[in-house]
C-alpha cells in the first residue's frame, strides 16, 4: 500500500467519523476513528505529498543500519510494567541535487577534509562518493520495515521520491517505502524447518514484576522472565544479525554477557531466536493463580445457570 492511499482512507475515515459524530451516532466507535484517521495523516501525509507531488531522482544506498533494544518500563503502585522488543531498520541513503541543502538532509564530509583531520574514510563514505547525477551531493537516513531493509544492498541504486515544502525542508524516501515503518506488524513466519547455529549472548534483561490478567497493580512473577539479546550468523546474513528471545530467568542464570550459545532460527524469521536448552514455562505459570479463578467462576456461573434453569422447569411443571 502507497502512503498516498493509506491517507486517502485515513482521511475518509475522518470524514465518517465527524459526520458520526455530528448525527451522534455509534460514538464509542466514532472517537476512535477520528483519532487513528489524524495520527495517520500526520505521521503519513509528507510521504504521501511526496508520492502526488515529489521529485524524482536517483540515489544509492550507502549503508544500512539495524538496532534491536529491550525497552522496560517498571512497575509501581497501579501502573503496569512493560518490557517491549524493539527492532529498528534503517538505511542511509546519498544523492546528488542542483539545489541548496534543506532541513532534513546533509552533507557528507569532503574526503580532503577526512584525510586532513585524520579520520579514515569508511565504506559508507565511499559508496556516498558514487551516487549518481549531479549537484551537491546530499545524505539523509531513512527509517525502513524488515523487509525493505533485508532488500537494500550497499552500493545498490534506487529511485527516490524528495518533497521540498516551503524551499527549506527537505524529506527523501525510496519509492518502495513503506509509509509506517514505526508500526511493527506481527511476523508470521518461524514455522518452518529450524537450523542451528552458535551464537553469542549481547545482553540480558530480567524483568521479575509485572500485572496479572486481573489486576493493573504490580506483583512479583512466579517465574521471572529474562530477556537475552543474542547475535548469530543467519543463513543470507554473513555479517550477523541479533535477536531476543524470552525464557525462564531461573533456566538461564549461569548466562553472562559474552557468554557461547547455541540457537536455532527459522529460515523465514531469522530475527527470532531460540536458545536451545532454555525453560519457557513463564507464559502460564506468571498467570496461573488467575487462569484458576476465572476457571472456578466461570464453572460456579455454569453451576448456579443450571440450577436456576432446573428450579425453573420445576415451577413451570
Amino acid at each position: 500500500m502507497t502512503a498516498a492511499l493509506l491517507v486517502f482512507i485515513a482521511l475518509a475515515g475522518v470524514v465518517l467519523a465527524l459526520l458520526m459524530l455530528m448525527l451522534r451516532l455509534l460514538r464509542w466507535l466514532a472517537l476512535p476513528v477520528l483519532i487513528l484517521g489524524v495520527l495517520i495523516s500526520v505521521a503519513a501525509g509528507p510521504q504521501a505529498a511526496a508520492d502526488l507531488w515529489g521529485e524524482r531522482l536517483d540515489g544509492v544506498v550507502a549503508a544500512t543500519q539495524e538496532s534491536v533494544h529491550v525497552e522496560t518500563a517498571r512497575a509501581t503502585g497501579t501502573r503496569t510494567s512493560q518490557l517491549v522488543v524493539r527492532h529498528r531498520y534503517g538505511i542511509i541513503l546519498c544523492y546528488r541535487a542542483p539545489d541548496a541543502l534543506g532541513l532534513g538532509a546533509g552533507a557528507p564530509l569532503d574526503p580532503a577534509i577526512r584525510a586532513a583531520i585524520g579520520e579514515p574514510e569508511s565504506d559508507a563514505d565511499r559508496w556516498c562518493q558514487q551516487a549518481p547525477g549531479h549537484g551537491t551531493l546530499r545524505q539523509v537516513e531513512v527509517r525502513l520495515d524488515e523487509a525493505s531493509h533485508d532488500a537494500a544492498v550497499p552500493g545498490r541504486v534506487v529511485r527516490l521520491k524528495r518533497l521540498r515544502p516551503f524551499g527549506w525542508l527537505e524529506w527523501t524516501w525510496p519509492v518502495d517505502a513503506p509509509p509506517l515503518p514505526m508500526v511493527s506488524l506481527p511476523s508470521l513466519g518461524g514455522h518452518g524447518p529450524r537450523v542451528a547455529m552458535a551464537a553469542q549472548v549481547m545482553a540480558i534483561t530480567i524483568d521479575a514484576k509485572g500485572r496479572g490478567l486481573l489486576s493493573r497493580r504490580a506483583r512479583t512473577y512466579a517465574v521471572p522472565v529474562a530477556y537475552l539479546r543474542l547475535r548469530y550468523a543467519a543463513p543470507d546474513h554473513p555479517d550477523g544479525v541479533e535477536g531476543v528471545d524470552r525464557v525462564d530467568a531461573p533456566s538461564v542464570s549461569a548466562l553472562r554477557v559474552g557468554s557461547p550459545v547455541v540457537v536455532t532460527i527459522a529460515t523465514d524469521a531469522p530475527r527470532a531466536p531460540r536458545l536451545v536448552g532454555a525453560e519457557r514455562s513463564y507464559w502460564w505459570r506468571n498467570v496461573r493463580d488467575e487462569i484458576l479463578v476465572i476457571t472456578g467462576i466461570v464453572g460456579m456461573s455454569l453451576v448456579i445457570a443450571g440450577v436456576l434453569k432446573r428450579r425453573r422447569g420445576r415451577g413451570e411443571a
